[in-house]
Parts: C-alpha cells; sequence; structure tokens
C-alpha cells in the first residue's frame, strides 16, 4: 500500500540528511531512524528511535515514541515514564511515553515531532 503522501515527501526530506527505515504493518508505519544522536545525559550517545505513523497520516497525528531499552539515564535510573519496553519490527524497544499537547494535520509534521522528540531528551529526565 502507498504511504501518505505528505509522510512520502516528508521523509524524502529527512533521507537527505539520514538514513530512514519504514516497516508497514497493517494501519501503522513504523519509521525507524538508526543511530539516533541522544546527547548528553545518557549512558549511550546514540539509539536507533522508532516512530508509530498512522496510515491516515497527518489527519491522524504522533505521539509518543520508542527508543531502543539500553537507553536509559547516565545515572544508571530509568527515563521518566519510559520504564515499558514493547516489541515491534521484531525488536524490543523503550517506550517514552511523553505525549504531544495537540496535534494540528495543518501544520504539524514528522519535522516537528522529531524535534519535540530531540527537546524531551534534551530535558535529561
Amino acid at each position: 500500500m502507498a504511504l501518505p503522501p505528505k509522510l512520502e515527501k516528508e521523509l524524502e526530506e529527512l533521507r537527505r540528511e539520514r538514513p530512514v527505515t519504514i516497516v508497514e504493518n497493517g494501519n501503522t508505519i513504523f519509521v525507524i531512524f538508526p543511530a539516533f544522536p541522544l546527547g548528553d545525559g545518557f549512558k549511550v550517545l546514540t539509539a536507533d528511535l522508532l516512530l508509530q505513523v498512522p496510515r491516515s497520516y497527518p489527519d491522524a497525528g504522533l505521539d509518543m515514541f520508542w527508543l531502543e531499552p539500553a537507553v536509559i539515564l547516565a545515572s544508571g535510573q530509568c527515563p521518566l515514564n519510559a520504564d515499558l519496553l514493547e516489541t515491534y519490527v521484531g525488536r524490543q524497544w523503550r517506550r517514552f511515553s511523553w505525549h504531544r499537547r495537540g496535534w494540528n494535520a495543518s501544520v504539524d509534521n514528522l519535522h516537528g515531532h522529531l524535534e519535540f522528540v530531540r527537546r524531551r531528551l534534551r530535558e535529561r529526565r
């Protein structure tokens, strides 16, 4: 099945900067960014990042994100709201249950959600 046109365009733009893997599973499109930079404050410097994009994107928006289970704080603690491990695309992922405050299909996009992820990771908690 074809990807939503807006998602396909945004993925083309992102692929100019970094590798991106797409795995489709029914109504969910898994977007994986290998070796996503985490910044200071974590035991690892990079980790694979998983986003779940609904097939009805952009009308239905993105929420939360998932990183490899090895992503813990430098102190050894689990990040806030990230203690649940889930399995997607044959791998375990640490769910960061950090939620956006609404989604506006006319202005929000994948680029903005990645900035949301970066901002939350900079909080180092």
